[in-house]
């Protein structure tokens, strides 16, 4: 019927309207939040740069406090628990802060690039391999190695001792590890001695007792390779005597005068740097310094007739690394290369070596061209063996730059020819000795050995 027929407008009805309404308003709400976490994310994305070694505290804005997670800490880590970012090698990383009440977060991309302040050092090797030829004249160490590609083949560290006191923690060592490409550059920290120091898994070492030991990093994806900080911790309490030695012809007499302090430390440093611009005397200034060695005119002597303390544990001195870097880059630029193939030895290292000799050709062959344990000049730090440590280096073309120029950056060829008589060892042309420039200098124009210069003998007392 007519009037029972809903009457029609021509458009839709008011409730379906509204639906209409609610639904557009629902889409466009979608749309909103969609782009408003999207604009978020980009605000919240942030990118910055370091470089390699760099430290720097992350500051996210979030509300309440908040943590710290880095996607690869091989590239940056994250001190725990705190906001501390450190840059350890070239990379990218993925940072994300998140807020410990709501949970919030924020994201930052990180991208470290090398440092030209921290180039890395000498790259350590795989694996040592040792083959004695026969007859048995001669032993030679070759490395070898066969690492797939993208694997870590080499490890080098911005330094390789470090000089702390009970309490101290040190600076981080820059890693570098090779080639550049590697998937892998994840590396473990352990110490040979945690009573002595101990480090964690960003390499931050702290000093825990008086002593020696080592800190060592190793490649997570190639064990084999790694690289190992010498580490001397000091007692900050402990004090030391000086034994003076004033010697005249045949005679000597001996003092002991209890210097400790400023005057200690600064006759140790100054012998260290090979700075000292004494002359040459006949009679020297002979001081005994505690847990250290023999200093004739303030400079640091090993030889047959002066040992060091067994404990005596610098590693390799910072000013003759430095200076020998300085001599490196300017080889370089004539096409020369040097490299040390020996540098700081322990004492319980050149005790192996030198039974080895003895065990090989005789104690009587093996005192020319070996150091007893404790008189071996390596275990000052401020020694160096160039390229090979052989007579094949003789004759080369990097031996005969390194004699005309080594002067120039603080070192002398230590064991000359001609003079094994009063260095007590045969010549080595490839042994240098860092004495600073002036002195080096001085040492060289006199034409004498240093034992000469000084005034002082090479001879074991039995």
């Amino acid at each position: 019927m007519a009037n029972s027929k809903e009457t029609k407008s021509g458009g839709m009805s008011l409730p379906a309207f509204l639906l209409v309404l609610i639904a557009l308003a629902g889409i466009a709400a979608g749309v909103w939040l969609v782009l408003s976490k999207k604009a978020t994310a980009g605000r919240n994305n942030y990118t910055f740069v370091m470089q390699v070694g760099d430290q720097k505290t992350l500051e996210a804005m979030l509300e309440h406090d908040y943590t710290c997670a880095s996607s690869a800490e091989g590239v940056v880590y994250v001190e725990p628990g705190s906001k501390q970012l450190l840059a350890k090698s070239v990379g990218e990383a993925t940072v994300v802060a998140k807020d410990s009440v709501t949970g919030a977060s924020q994201t930052f991309v990180v991208t470290v690039v090398e440092n030209p302040d921290h180039p890395g050092a000498t790259v350590t090797h795989i694996v040592r391999t040792e083959t004695t030829t026969a007859p048995a004249t001669e032993t030679t160490l070759t490395e070898t190695s066969t690492v797939p590609a993208g694997v870590v083949s080499g490890i080098s560290l911005s330094y390789y001792t470090a000089a702390i006191k009970v309490g101290e923690t040190h600076p981080y060592a820059v890693v570098t590890m090779t080639p550049a490409d590697a998937t892998d550059k994840s590396e473990i920290w352990t110490t040979s001695d945690d009573k002595v120091a101990t480090v964690d898994k960003a390499g931050r070492i702290k000093g825990v007792g008086a002593g020696q030991c080592k800190i060592r990093v190793t490649s997570v994806s190639n064990p084999f390779v790694f690289a190992e900080i010498d580490v001397t911790v000091a007692d900050p309490n402990a004090t030391s005597t000086t034994v003076t030695t004033e010697t005249t012809g045949s005679e000597s007499g001996t003092t002991v005068s209890g210097e400790t302090g400023s005057s200690g430390a600064s006759q140790s440093g100054t012998a260290a740097s090979g700075t000292s611009s004494v002359q040459n005397t006949a009679n020297p200034t002979i001081e005994y310094k505690d847990k250290i060695g023999t200093y004739v005119n303030g400079i640091l002597i090993a030889n047959k007739t002066y040992p060091l303390d067994s404990g005596y544990n610098p590693g390799l001195d910072k000013n003759a690394q430095a200076a020998f870097t300085e001599m490196q880059k300017a080889a370089a630029k004539e096409g020369i290369t040097l490299t040390i193939c020996s540098g700081f030895r322990d004492y319980n290292t050149q005790k192996a070596l030198y039974n080895r000799y003895v065990n090989r050709d005789g104690k009587a062959e093996a005192d020319r061209y070996s150091a007893r344990p404790g008189h071996s000049e390596h275990q000052t730090g401020l020694a160096m063996d160039i390229n090979r440590a052989d007579k094949s280096f003789t004759g080369t073309k990097e031996q005969k730059w390194l004699a005309a120029n080594c002067v120039k950056y603080g070192f002398i060829i230590r064991y000359p020819e001609g003079k094994e008589n009063i260095t007590g060892y045969m010549y080595e042309s490839w042994h240098i000795r860092y004495l600073g420039k002036d002195l080096a200098k001085k040492v060289a124009d006199s034409g004498l050995t240093l034992e000469e210069y000084l005034g002082i003998t090479s001879k074991y007392a039995n």
